[in-house]
């Protein structure tokens, strides 16, 4: 018995002695080698036009480089080349596989050896300029970033405030900040894409690609008597209303606070569309335009009748004729023409709007989240984080509603909506009144 466990495992030594010098006689035998597969060392990268990636292939079955293969059979060199199948989207070196971004799109880069294959996906995006407008938080870190898109911003630190210069070229947003003595540069940041909720960027030193989540912060501002520099400030009887002027093209001029509020970070009144009076309830079977028993609104009905009439806009009736509640064209123009911030005055969070117009680039204007399920039926919407106001203009398809301006930042604090939809004429909303003198 145990003569046969001595001879069993002299066998099984015998038998790995072998089998590790068939490998080692393997190793030595490059004509052997046989390529039964390809693998890279990514199989998908997101670039935008101007930035590049270098792509390597392994062969199997050994997991070799390229140049380590051929120089065991120098007839691969033949066999082997790099290919794109749209070079409009990116270009690849055929030889070395170093790949460079075109255009906007998406392609596969093929790593070919003989009849074995590999492919890298390649996406190219472009810059979104919408995105950046604001103050950033990037998560993971202690950085925060202040994009404007003007001529120059802040980098904000834990320790210290730095000015820096920027440059975009359409796909890149370079930083380059100044440090602490006057025309040092310290470090350049260069940022290659932003998306909702991400930020890719390196470092002009260490060119590490970067990608980090992004959380979007209110900016706090406090307002100056800059801002409201060269406006008129109508009289109301023994009182003067502050209007901001923004310089839009209509020269309409907007009010510094909502209707009924003391303060730029105050609600104010709410009011429900084409009602003068405010009330406890605001229910469909309470609004003055609502005849309970024909089950049908009894004004603002037909096609051509969806303008607020003077009589019927507190803000005229409260104000003066010459200001009204602002049209769904009012709104339009703001957003066209102003840039709008996430933004927190004396502990309000809001949009602060900022027009593009360099002339009247000192000016703001806050408006206040404002939105109370008090008054609207907002079970899913996070409260704090909407504004409603009323426009002049009821909606074209649906008589129990009119247009509203709306603002919010979604769930995740990256991504700003500003937008006019319509909601029911009975709910009660604030009100920014707007001012276009009599001529």
């Amino acid at each position: 018995m145990k003569l046969a466990k001595t001879l069993s495992k002299v066998v099984l030594i015998s038998a790995s002695l072998l089998f590790l010098f068939s490998c080692e006689n393997k190793e030595d035998e490059p004509s052997q080698y046989v390529i039964e597969g390809v693998t890279l060392n990514i199989s998908q990268a997101e670039l935008i036009p101007g930035e590049s990636v270098v792509l390597t292939a392994l062969l199997q079955p050994y997991n070799k480089s390229v140049d380590e293969a051929i120089s065991w059979s120098d007839d691969l060199k033949d066999r082997i080349f790099w290919k794109t199948d749209n070079a409009a989207v990116a270009e690849v070196d055929k030889d070395k596989g170093i790949v460079v971004a075109k255009g906007v799109g998406s392609c596969n880069v093929s790593f070919v050896c003989g009849t074995k294959s590999a492919k890298c996906r390649i996406i190219v995006r472009s810059f979104d300029k919408e995105i950046p407008y604001g103050l950033w938080n990037v998560e993971g870190t202690d950085d925060k970033y202040y994009f404007t898109f003007e001529n120059t911003g802040y980098h904000f630190t834990p320790d210290d405030t730095c000015f820096f210069d920027w440059t975009f070229d359409g796909m890149r947003l370079t930083v380059t900040n100044k440090g602490s003595e006057a025309g040092q540069i310290d470090e350049q940041l260069i940022i290659t894409t932003i998306k909702e909720g991400k930020i890719k960027f390196y470092y002009s030193d260490d060119k590490d690609r970067n990608t980090h989540n992004l959380k979007r912060v209110p900016m706090e501002f406090t307002y100056d008597n800059l801002m409201f520099a060269a406006t008129e400030k109508p009289g109301l009887g023994d009182s003067l209303i502050t209007v901001v002027d923004m310089g839009l093209p209509s020269g309409t001029m907007w009010a510094a606070c909502n209707l009924g509020a003391a303060g730029l970070n105050e609600d104010g009144t709410r009011y429900a569309w084409a009602e003068t009076t405010t009330r406890q309830s605001y229910l469909l079977e309470d609004y003055k335009w609502y005849d309970t028993e024909r089950l049908c609104m009894t004004k603002y009905v037909d096609d051509t009748d969806i303008q607020l009439l003077e009589e019927d806009d507190p803000v005229s009736v409260c104000l003066g004729e010459e200001w009204h509640t602002p049209t769904k064209a009012d709104v339009q123009e703001l957003f066209d023409t102003c840039h709008f911030i996430y933004a927190t005055y004396s502990g309000k969070e809001g949009f602060v709007f900022i027009p593009k117009n360099e002339d009247y680039g000192d000016r703001r204007l806050f408006l206040p989240f404002s939105l109370s399920s008090e008054y609207v039926d907002a079970s899913s919407l996070s409260l704090r984080k909407y504004g409603f106001y009323w426009t002049s203009s009821r909606s074209e398809a649906d008589s129990f509603e009119a247009y509203c301006l709306c603002i919010n930042v979604n769930d995740d604090n990256a991504k700003l909506y500003s937008a006019t939809g319509t909601t029911k004429r009975f709910y009660a909303l604030c009100i920014r009144p707007v001012y276009v003198e009599k001529k």
